[in-house]
Protein backbone atom coordinates (compact mmCIF):
# COMPACT_ATOMS: atom_id res chain seq x y z
CA UNK A 1 0.00 0.00 0.00
CA UNK A 2 0.95 3.59 -0.32
CA UNK A 3 1.16 6.26 2.35
CA UNK A 4 -2.58 7.01 2.39
CA UNK A 5 -3.55 3.38 2.88
CA UNK A 6 -1.12 2.93 5.76
CA UNK A 7 -2.25 6.12 7.46
CA UNK A 8 -5.87 5.06 7.03
CA UNK A 9 -5.44 1.66 8.66
CA UNK A 10 -3.37 3.24 11.42
CA UNK A 11 -6.21 5.69 12.12
CA UNK A 12 -8.66 2.76 12.20
CA UNK A 13 -6.53 1.12 14.87
CA UNK A 14 -6.13 4.51 16.57
CA UNK A 15 -9.92 4.76 16.85
CA UNK A 16 -9.85 1.48 18.76
CA UNK A 17 -7.10 2.86 21.01
CA UNK A 18 -9.18 5.94 21.82
CA UNK A 19 -12.15 3.73 22.71
CA UNK A 20 -10.04 1.39 24.82
CA UNK A 21 -7.63 3.82 26.45
CA UNK A 22 -9.59 7.07 26.59
CA UNK A 23 -9.14 10.26 24.60
CA UNK A 24 -5.79 11.50 25.89
CA UNK A 25 -3.95 8.18 26.03
CA UNK A 26 -5.58 7.00 22.81
CA UNK A 27 -4.55 10.14 20.97
CA UNK A 28 -0.98 9.81 22.25
CA UNK A 29 -0.97 6.18 21.09
CA UNK A 30 -2.35 7.20 17.69
CA UNK A 31 0.24 9.96 17.28
CA UNK A 32 3.06 7.50 18.00
CA UNK A 33 1.53 4.94 15.64
CA UNK A 34 1.27 7.55 12.88
CA UNK A 35 4.98 8.34 13.30
CA UNK A 36 5.89 4.67 12.93
CA UNK A 37 3.29 3.78 10.28
CA UNK A 38 5.68 4.01 7.34
CA UNK A 39 8.97 2.91 8.94
CA UNK A 40 8.96 -0.53 7.23
CA UNK A 41 8.79 1.12 3.80
CA UNK A 42 12.05 2.97 4.38
CA UNK A 43 13.69 -0.15 2.96
CA UNK A 44 12.85 1.28 -0.47
CA UNK A 45 15.66 3.79 -0.02
CA UNK A 46 18.26 1.06 0.51
CA UNK A 47 19.71 -0.66 -2.56
CA UNK A 48 17.86 -3.92 -3.24
CA UNK A 49 21.19 -5.73 -3.35
CA UNK A 50 21.42 -5.01 0.40
CA UNK A 51 17.80 -5.43 1.49
CA UNK A 52 14.68 -6.24 -0.50
CA UNK A 53 11.43 -4.35 -0.17
CA UNK A 54 8.90 -6.06 2.11
CA UNK A 55 11.57 -8.43 3.32
CA UNK A 56 13.19 -8.13 6.77
CA UNK A 57 11.57 -4.76 7.55
CA UNK A 58 8.14 -6.35 7.19
CA UNK A 59 8.80 -9.17 9.67
CA UNK A 60 7.92 -10.05 13.23
CA UNK A 61 11.63 -9.97 14.15
CA UNK A 62 11.98 -6.38 12.88
CA UNK A 63 8.74 -5.33 14.57
CA UNK A 64 9.68 -6.70 17.99
CA UNK A 65 13.27 -5.42 17.74
CA UNK A 66 12.21 -1.89 16.79
CA UNK A 67 9.51 -1.88 19.48
CA UNK A 68 12.05 -2.96 22.11
CA UNK A 69 14.68 -0.41 21.04
CA UNK A 70 12.16 2.44 20.71
CA UNK A 71 10.55 1.78 24.09
CA UNK A 72 13.91 1.46 25.80
CA UNK A 73 15.12 4.70 24.19
CA UNK A 74 12.08 6.63 25.42
CA UNK A 75 11.74 5.10 28.89
CA UNK A 76 15.11 6.03 30.38
CA UNK A 77 14.94 9.79 29.61
CA UNK A 78 11.31 9.81 30.79
CA UNK A 79 12.28 8.16 34.09
CA UNK A 80 15.34 10.41 34.46
CA UNK A 81 13.17 13.50 33.92
CA UNK A 82 10.71 12.39 36.58
CA UNK A 83 13.55 11.75 39.04
CA UNK A 84 14.95 15.23 38.41
CA UNK A 85 11.50 16.73 38.94
CA UNK A 86 11.16 14.90 42.28
CA UNK A 87 14.67 15.99 43.40
CA UNK A 88 13.90 19.64 42.57
CA UNK A 89 10.47 19.51 44.23
CA UNK A 90 8.56 20.07 41.01
CA UNK A 91 6.54 16.95 41.75
CA UNK A 92 6.26 15.02 44.99
CA UNK A 93 6.50 11.49 43.62
CA UNK A 94 7.11 9.58 40.42
CA UNK A 95 3.88 9.89 38.44
CA UNK A 96 4.25 7.05 35.96
CA UNK A 97 6.25 3.91 36.63
CA UNK A 98 8.95 3.37 33.96
CA UNK A 99 7.77 -0.17 33.21
CA UNK A 100 4.35 1.24 32.32
CA UNK A 101 5.92 3.74 29.92
CA UNK A 102 8.04 0.97 28.38
CA UNK A 103 5.10 -1.42 27.95
CA UNK A 104 2.86 1.30 26.50
CA UNK A 105 5.43 2.53 24.01
CA UNK A 106 6.61 -0.96 22.97
CA UNK A 107 3.00 -2.06 22.50
CA UNK A 108 2.03 0.98 20.47
CA UNK A 109 5.08 0.69 18.19
CA UNK A 110 4.51 -3.04 17.70
CA UNK A 111 0.83 -2.49 16.90
CA UNK A 112 1.73 0.22 14.38
CA UNK A 113 4.26 -1.99 12.60
CA UNK A 114 1.96 -5.03 12.63
CA UNK A 115 -0.78 -2.81 11.16
CA UNK A 116 1.60 -1.87 8.35
CA UNK A 117 2.39 -5.51 7.63
CA UNK A 118 -1.27 -6.52 7.64
CA UNK A 119 -2.17 -3.64 5.34
CA UNK A 120 0.50 -4.74 2.87
CA UNK A 121 -0.94 -8.27 2.82
CA UNK A 122 -4.12 -6.86 1.25
CA UNK A 123 -2.21 -6.39 -1.99
CA UNK A 124 -1.34 -8.86 -4.73
CA UNK A 125 2.26 -8.63 -3.63
CA UNK A 126 3.82 -9.42 -6.97
CA UNK A 127 7.58 -9.61 -6.56
CA UNK A 128 7.30 -7.85 -3.22
CA UNK A 129 5.35 -10.06 -0.86
CA UNK A 130 5.47 -9.44 2.86
CA UNK A 131 7.72 -11.94 4.64
CA UNK A 132 6.46 -11.84 8.23
CA UNK A 133 8.37 -14.93 9.33
CA UNK A 134 11.76 -13.81 8.00
CA UNK A 135 14.47 -15.21 8.59
CA UNK A 136 12.81 -18.52 9.49
CA UNK A 137 10.62 -18.73 6.40
CA UNK A 138 10.25 -16.95 3.07
CA UNK A 139 6.46 -17.48 3.16
CA UNK A 140 4.73 -14.40 1.81
CA UNK A 141 0.98 -13.92 2.28
CA UNK A 142 -0.87 -11.80 -0.26
CA UNK A 143 -4.67 -11.59 -0.26
CA UNK A 144 -4.68 -10.09 -3.74
CA UNK A 145 -7.52 -7.64 -3.11
CA UNK A 146 -5.73 -4.77 -4.85
CA UNK A 147 -2.37 -3.51 -6.03
CA UNK A 148 -0.23 -1.36 -3.75
CA UNK A 149 -0.73 1.68 -5.98
CA UNK A 150 -4.51 1.30 -6.33
CA UNK A 151 -5.70 4.85 -5.72
CA UNK A 152 -9.26 3.80 -4.86
CA UNK A 153 -8.15 1.36 -2.15
CA UNK A 154 -5.64 3.79 -0.67
CA UNK A 155 -8.20 6.61 -0.67
CA UNK A 156 -10.90 4.34 0.78
CA UNK A 157 -8.62 3.18 3.59
CA UNK A 158 -7.65 6.77 4.39
CA UNK A 159 -11.26 7.97 4.31
CA UNK A 160 -12.36 5.05 6.50
CA UNK A 161 -9.60 5.71 9.00
CA UNK A 162 -10.24 9.45 9.23
CA UNK A 163 -13.99 8.89 9.56
CA UNK A 164 -13.61 6.25 12.26
CA UNK A 165 -11.07 8.29 14.20
CA UNK A 166 -13.08 11.53 14.10
CA UNK A 167 -16.30 9.69 14.98
CA UNK A 168 -14.57 8.01 17.91
CA UNK A 169 -13.20 11.30 19.22
CA UNK A 170 -16.64 12.92 18.95
CA UNK A 171 -18.23 9.91 20.64
CA UNK A 172 -15.78 10.00 23.52
CA UNK A 173 -16.13 13.76 23.92
CA UNK A 174 -19.91 13.51 23.99
CA UNK A 175 -20.19 10.52 26.31
CA UNK A 176 -17.08 10.84 28.48
CA UNK A 177 -15.83 14.41 28.67
CA UNK A 178 -18.89 16.65 28.32
CA UNK A 179 -21.01 14.89 30.97
CA UNK A 180 -18.36 15.71 33.57
CA UNK A 181 -19.06 19.43 33.10
CA UNK A 182 -22.10 20.83 34.90
CA UNK A 183 -25.15 21.36 32.74
CA UNK A 184 -24.45 18.74 30.07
Amino acid sequence: MHREGHYGTTLLVGAGCVLGLGIVTGMIATAVMMMYARIPDQDQYIPESIISHRGPTHSIVFTLTLAFISASTITYPFHFGQQLAVEHNLITTVLIVPSTVWAFFAGVVAISLFTHIITDTLTKGGGFRVKPLWPVSSWGPALGLCTADDERWNAALLASGVTAFVATILHELYYSVLPSFAGF
